[in-house]
């Protein structure tokens, strides 16, 4: 199951140079990344063990050594199996190469969706690209363990990583974005981001349907689809997961949280977040002084605090 979906917003890295590293693990906060969208384009690369990446309306397994690149405003998320350890590369590549005239002439057909680059890149294909990704996520890597941050070495490498997917031709034309894929996505979008500004008022199935502009029953197929949720599964998640970042950044009671989240029946809220969390909201609020919570199972939940890996 995917965990929830949302419009991430937050500034990735600086307004100078928009770009961020991180290198994600089974005590990262953020280790089932949720399926979200951002303006920046993002690369996964598969350290140790497996993962099933998601884009828009695909699901692709990856495991050690393969690259994704997720390009801007993609619906995209990570569900990793155990023992996986994967790095991510944002930036906003338009921000990055703002004042680079030359460059611009090459980048332009990506930055604005003329062209889609490919997807996926196996292990075992396209070595240069590889090392180019290698060189990169590594640099990235040093950077974190307090090496002065080679801006030089992050745009030197999107450049080859961009000229060769261009000479391996590995891209397609944008699709018609009339297409009904696209609207369809764009309809659920909106949904979206409805849920996040009003998860704690009173939402029903008909309210969302009609954000949405579908039919009730159809509203439901197409947002399952997408998401691999119901809607009303989906708007739990959302709910759940505004409590567990209240309750570790403000001091209030499960109740008011329960309340402020758009739980009226603090049982319900209880037993709900044990069901998606692995612990109770008061076990989980007296875990934050400690290392993040990892739940005792997995049901599509994750915390949606943007952290970082911790320094060693």
């Amino acid at each position: 199951m995917r965990s929830f979906v949302y419009h991430e917003t937050l500034q990735h890295g600086t307004p100078d140079f928009p770009a961020e590293y991180h290198y994600v693990d089974a005590h990262h906060p953020r280790y089932v990344m949720p399926f979200h969208w951002h303006k920046e384009w993002e690369l996964l690369r598969v350290v140790h063990g497996t993962c099933t990446v998601y884009a828009d309306d695909r699901a692709v397994p990856a495991n050690a050594g393969d690259v994704v690149l997720w390009h801007d405003s993609m619906l995209h998320g990570c569900i990793p199996q155990e023992g996986c350890e994967y790095e991510c590369f944002l930036f906003d590549l338009h921000g990055l190469f703002r004042n680079a005239e030359r460059f611009k002439q090459y980048l332009r057909p990506f930055y604005r969706s003329w062209l889609l680059p490919q997807l996926y890149f196996g292990a075992g294909e396209h070595q240069p690209l590889h090392a180019v990704v290698s060189q990169l996520m590594n640099g990235c890597r040093e950077t974190e363990q307090g090496v002065v941050y080679n801006e030089l070495l992050v745009l030197g490498s999107l450049c080859n990583l961009f000229a060769y997917i261009l000479e391996a031709d590995l891209h397609a034309a944008d699709p018609d974005p009339r297409t009904q894929r696209i609207h369809r996505v764009e309809q659920v979008k909106a949904v979206l981001e409805y849920i996040e500004q009003e998860y704690a008022s009173p939402i029903t199935l008909d309210d969302l349907a009609r954000v949405a502009g579908m039919s009730r029953n159809y509203f439901c197929r197409v947002f399952r689809e997408i998401t691999q949720q119901t809607p009303i599964d989906y708007l739990l998640h959302y709910r759940v997961e505004k409590a567990a970042a209240q309750l570790v950044s403000t001091s209030l009671s499960v109740t008011d949280i329960a309340m402020d989240c758009g739980f009226n029946d603090q049982s319900y809220f209880i037993r709900m977040f044990k069901r998606l969390k692995g612990v109770t909201p008061k076990q989980y609020q007296l875990s934050a002084a400690g290392k993040p919570v990892i739940p005792l199972h997995f049901d599509g939940s994750f915390d949606i605090l943007n952290v970082k890996k911790e320094q060693e």
